[in-house]
């Protein structure tokens, strides 16, 4: 971390609202981490029920309070109820290049950046937010890396009944052109088993008490209610899935019984993706 500002106040913090923040004083740094502090009478985690953050417009985060709460959760980030991590960095990674990829450089195009906070059946809320900066990244060894942001995008999806079914992962597909993939993150109270296949060849074969005891072993918390898919387990980034040099790839879940769930793509994408 190179420093730590304020963000500019947030407009509109609400019962029941769209709280939105200019984050135009984040503009010419590396934003490593933005930090958001929730105060007021009753204002949980759970009651932000959105979080979309955007660059010239395009969302390159799109998540709620609870699901972004249990990922940081689950990298062992410390669990506050009155603060709430939007991590780009990881902070555990074994190299200082591993640890800044995918940083946001607001250097490389961004013009406009704006957070959006959904808040639902709070009671006087406050809301407050900081981030952690560094300079560019002019390293010449970040030169080829420099542009890709860690972004999160999501979709939901309804399983019918128990059994084992195929499952759409956002931007996993090569014939959307494919993406480089840190972890897929489900939520999910009835997955069991997950079958990952890239080229027809088993890359991903697990059960979910065998997951949650192999992430322990590296130090990560697995968490109730999530089947995390860690490509970057070891904490380091060049371990990443990409498919972006596949040709087929095949997700297949197993579930105990139907549900509807969430997926979480943690992805290394330019701004100009998607």
């Amino acid at each position: 971390m190179g420093a730590r500002i304020k963000l500019l106040p947030f407009n509109n913090v609400v019962a029941t609202g769209l709280a939105t923040c200019d984050l135009s004083n984040l503009l010419g740094f590396t934003v490593e981490r933005i930090i958001l502090q929730l105060g007021g009478t009753t204002f949980t985690k759970s009651m932000v029920t959105g979080i979309q953050l955007k660059a010239n417009g395009k969302i390159i985060w799109d998540s709620t309070g609870p699901r972004t709460d249990t990922r940081n959760q689950y990298r062992g980030i410390t669990a506050n109820a009155s603060f709430l991590t939007l991590d780009f960095a990881e902070i555990r990674a074994k190299t200082e290049l591993g640890q800044n990829l995918g940083c946001l450089d607001t250097t490389q195009g961004i013009s406009n950046l704006k957070l959006e906070i959904n808040v639902a059946g709070a009671t006087a809320p406050t809301l407050a937010g900081f981030a952690e900066v560094n300079a560019p990244q002019m390293d010449p060894a970040q030169a080829a890396t420099r542009g890709l942001i860690a972004k999160i995008h999501s979709s939901t999806i309804t399983i019918g009944a128990a059994g084992t079914f195929s499952l759409s992962v956002p931007h996993l597909s090569p014939q959307d052109g494919g993406s480089l993939l840190k972890r897929i993150a489900v939520y999910s109270s009835n997955m069991t088993a997950m079958l990952i296949k890239k080229n027809g060849i088993v890359i991903e074969d697990s059960i979910k008490a065998l997951n949650d005891f192999n992430q322990g072993e590296y130090r990560k918390v697995p968490q109730a209610g999530l089947y995390m898919v860690d490509f970057i387990i070891d904490d380091i980034q060049s371990q990443v899935l990409n498919t972006r040099n596949a040709q087929t790839m095949e997700v297949l879940a197993t579930f105990s019984a139907g549900e509807t769930i969430t997926i979480e793509s943690e992805l290394l994408e330019p701004l100009g993706a998607f």
